[in-house]
């Protein structure tokens, strides 16, 4: 491997060298066609995890196997399909995306010698080929959680092949967590409902999942079925050599494509957010670059060239989003940059881990943005590296989710008195959209449209957008329309400007107009919050601090706005409404009472505020969340909240509550370790903040973070 110093000489730069790890086998009793197939695809032992995973499954137990990128996950159902199919018995695979679906049938194929089917069914698949599949079922249908709705909704089509289902597989069950998680889980649900109802039978489970903190919990609450781990930790991986670098005098994103300049090797850029991995492609262009750009907004015609001629080696790095991070074939890469943390240590390992497979040494290298959690690794590469991994969170009995979902089983077959939540029920028939036949339930007209266009990965009511002619062009859920949709907001949609004319919270209406000057500002809504406890689920001592976790009412209101510049964030212009936006939502949250600080700490509710600020933004290295799932809120006599942005919650405050302690720990190093005087991007500063960052005092939330950790030493 080339000397990995040369390649920084003009940044600060941290290196981690990860050694190798030799391959630990096991055995297991294979089918002859799956041990014959296995050998031609170069497969001649089983890893120690492999075996015991298949052993497992022909026990009939459920299993979850999480493990890194490239530890063979995928052969331990597929063997346990493949002997079903040769009984003569149906499977399901979910995956993610559809992409992964089309690209993951190329591993199927080699069994099409002995007669065992298999088809993708999803958005992408034709009509025609549809009613084929129909007609005369595969053994295993690949297909993705929005899919599988629509399969449920329309079952008696499927009959013949659901009457032999019996295996139920979903890759990259880490990709399940917060509302899409809680709507699989109830999809998951009505699938099992169909089959036991149907056809008088139990399904078996498998999941796969990259490294997260609670594989075999998490499994068990998306499927509601108990399950056996199995951990793939004996796969051989070469030396991988880590570095963090962080520039001083230059964007992250131009840093990035001048280290991929000198590395001199083929490799992947992720970036976070289609927009940057736009730009770097532009920008690589410039700097000579040899660069293409892959993301999932492209079509799937442009994404298979792209994927054909990065192996063919027209290109020698790809700037991708996460389309490529869950195992899409793209060949080998020798090297992976990441432009920005990528908010989890889980995401970390799976886009780090396409480089190097089947046992090559390889280049992770992670080049950090101004935030918090990226410094937060700056200052601690060892724990970048071999950092405790993230939990995984869902709230399947979500109030509104569980709403639609009770309407969809009522399409899926009649819903049975008693058979579900009577409050609920009661509910959807007052508003017209469930009807009772006797003993049953099935759906209206207006009840079968809502679940015919059922959003499984969004929650809540939705605010229409109509432009200048009237015409509907979008919406977006109330919680996020009030600060994006008022009057005056500029609003970009579809790669187009809008200016906001009118937002009616009673009708669920927002009217816009295109706006064609230059894109020199940007609108930032001014917000205050409110929040009150109405149950509390939980409570804990924390080093003698009360923490409490349970249910919330939150008051949203948008009192105005700031036009900012595009460039500098230099405030421009205030605006204050007449009248407020408010939406009002329950939800979930975990709180701290710091009362008995607010005499001993000079500018205590300023410090807070900032300790608030620190905390939020540091959550995702435990949850795994986005720091813009979650709300904060403090109160100068003493209290803080945490709490879930999206109405009724997804679980994942409940993961805060029990590990705030980490929280705090890594919120007040960071704060302590930022180099600024008052406070900047890197800690306290946070584009979401409701005042635009006013009432801050970083000095403050140190001593306030080092209090509470003194506290929690103490005991």
């Amino acid at each position: 491997m080339m000397k990995i110093e040369d390649v920084f000489p003009d940044y600060n730069f941290t290196i981690i060298e990860e050694k190798p790890k030799k391959a630990k086998y096991g055995e297991a009793e294979l089918n002859s066609v799956v041990s014959e197939v296995f050998a031609r695809m170069n497969i001649k032992k089983l890893y120690e995890h492999q075996a015991r995973g298949i052993k497992l499954l022909q026990k009939g137990k459920n299993v979850v196997i999480e493990a890194p990128t490239a530890s063979g996950k995928s052969e331990v159902y597929i063997s346990r399909m493949i002997e079903k199919a040769l009984e003569g018995k149906n499977s399901i695979i979910v995956y993610p995306t559809k992409a992964l679906a089309r690209d993951q049938l190329k591993r199927f194929e080699n069994f099409k010698l002995y007669g065992i089917r298999v088809a993708v069914y999803d958005g992408d698949t034709s009509q025609h080929e549809r009613e084929k599949i129909r007609a005369n079922p595969p053994h295993i249908i690949m297909t993705n959680m929005d899919m599988l709705h629509h399969i449920l909704i329309n079952n008696r089509l499927f009959t013949e092949f659901l009457k032999n289902l019996e295996l139920f597989v979903l890759d990259e069950l880490h990709i399940y967590s917060g509302i899409f998680g809680a709507h699989s889980a109830n999809i998951i649900e009505r699938m099992k409902r169909v089959v036991k109802k149907r056809f008088g039978k139990e399904l078996q489970f498998v999941a796969t999942s990259a490294t997260i903190a609670n594989p075999k919990e998490f499994a068990e609450t998306i499927f509601g079925e108990k399950f056996e781990l199995v951990k793939g930790e004996s796969a051989p991986s070469g030396k991988k050599i880590h570095a963090i670098v962080a520039p001083e005098e230059e964007s992250y994103t131009t840093a990035a494509l001048k280290i991929a300049k000198k590395l001199g090797k083929r490799g992947l850029i992720f970036g976070n957010s289609h927009g940057v991995v736009e730009r770097m492609g532009i920008m690589a262009k410039d700097m000579g670059v040899d660069l293409a750009v892959y993301r999932s907004g492209l079509s799937e015609k442009e994404r298979r060239k792209i994927e054909a001629e990065f192996k063919e080696g027209k290109y020698d790095w790809l700037a991708t989003t996460s389309a490529l991070e869950l195992g899409i074939d793209i060949g080998g890469v020798d090297a992976v940059i990441l432009a920005g943390y990528p908010g989890t240590i889980t995401r970390v390992k799976q886009r780090i881990g396409r480089a190097g497979r089947k046992g090559q040494d390889a280049y992770g290298i992670f080049v950090a943005r101004e935030s918090p959690l990226d410094y937060y690794f700056v200052d601690r590469p060892k724990e970048y590296v071999e950092g405790k991994v993230e939990s995984c969170y869902a709230n399947p009995q979500n109030e509104i989710i569980r709403k639609f979902h009770v309407l969809a089983r009522a399409k899926d077959m009649l819903l049975e008195k008693n058979e579900e939540n009577g409050e609920i029920v009661k509910e959807l028939v007052r508003e017209g959209l469930m009807k009772e036949w006797g003993n049953f339930y099935s759906l209206t007209k207006e009840g079968g449209k809502i679940v015919r266009m059922l959003n499984i990965r969004g929650i809540g009511e939705n605010v229409s957008i109509y432009d200048e002619n009237n015409e509907c062009i979008g919406s977006r859920e109330t919680y996020m329309a009030i600060s994006e949709l008022f009057p005056g907001a500029l609003y970009l949609h579809g790669g187009k400007a809008y200016i906001g004319k009118e937002l009616d919270l009673e009708k669920n209406t927002a009217k816009v107009e295109r706006y064609f000057g230059e894109l020199n500002e940007y609108t930032k809504a001014l917000r205050e919050k409110e929040a009150e406890v109405y149950e509390q689920v939980a409570q804990r001592e924390m080093g003698g601090f009360n923490i409490g976790y349970g249910k919330v009412h939150i008051t949203d209101s948008v009192f105005g706005f700031l036009v900012k510049d595009i460039y500098s964030g230099r405030r421009i212009s205030e605006h204050i409404f007449e009248k407020p936006y408010v939406f009002e939502f329950d939800s979930y949250a975990m709180w701290i009472d710091l009362d008995e600080l607010v005499y001993r700490i000079g500018d205590f509710g300023n410090g807070l505020h900032a300790f608030e600020h620190m905390s939020i933004n540091i959550t995702p290295a435990i949850t795994g969340s986005d720091a813009k799932e979650l709300g904060g809120i403090s109160y100068p006599s003493g209290r803080m909240y945490i709490y879930e942005g999206v109405p009724y919650g997804t679980g994942l405050t409940k993961v805060v509550f029990e590990r705030f302690e980490e929280v705090a720990d890594m919120a007040c190093e960071r704060l302590e370790k930022c180099k600024c005087e008052k406070g900047c991007p890197k800690c306290i500063l946070d584009p979401n903040c409701g005042n635009d960052n006013r009432h801050l005092s970083k000095e403050a939330g140190i001593e306030i973070g080092k209090a509470i950790l003194e506290r929690i030493k103490k005991k």
